[in-house]
């Protein structure tokens, strides 16, 4: 079994050895090109981090700047203007937590359901429920239900 093993392994080696060996030698005449494909993606990959890190210090100089113009002071923070006048930052945020009352028109009433008794006892008389009843007419559950009882005891 061992034999097996190291002949297969042997042969393995022997094919990978091959084919690298191929590829190695058709790619000779191309390393020019391809070095300087590779010079070309780091130098790329090199201009991009230098942009990030120049982005990253740029943010952090206006954190530092913000910072420097602010006072805190437990819960009451305030920020110094370029001006010199006093910002309170705390009571702008306290402020927006304040709803703004809005003095509303006077909404005029809903609209009454015009159902006359003819029409409510044609739908009793049909064997309707009073939920759809109320649904189609526009009227309260119990509006229908005081109606049935008095269709109801005029039978």
């Amino acid at each position: 079994m061992q034999r097996l093993f190291l002949i297969a392994m042997a042969a393995v080696i022997v094919l990978a050895v091959g084919f690298v060996t191929i590829i190695v030698v058709s790619i000779l005449p191309y390393f020019d090109l391809i070095g300087k494909v590779a010079t070309g993606v780091v130098i790329v990959m090199l201009a991009c981090l230098a942009a990030l890190m120049a982005s990253f210090t740029w943010s952090r100089i206006g954190i530092w700047q913000l910072r420097r113009r602010t006072i805190i002071a437990g819960d009451i923070v305030v920020y110094i203007q370029r001006d010199g006048e006093l910002s309170h930052l705390s009571a702008m945020h306290e402020q927006a937590k304040v709803p703004v009352t809005i003095q509303a028109e006077k909404a005029l009433p809903a609209p009454k359901p015009t159902v006359d008794n003819e029409t409510l006892s044609e739908l009793f008389e049909r064997g309707i429920s009073l939920r759809n009843i109320a649904e189609s007419t526009g009227m309260k559950y119990y509006q229908v239900q005081k109606a049935y009882q008095a269709w109801r005891s005029q039978q």
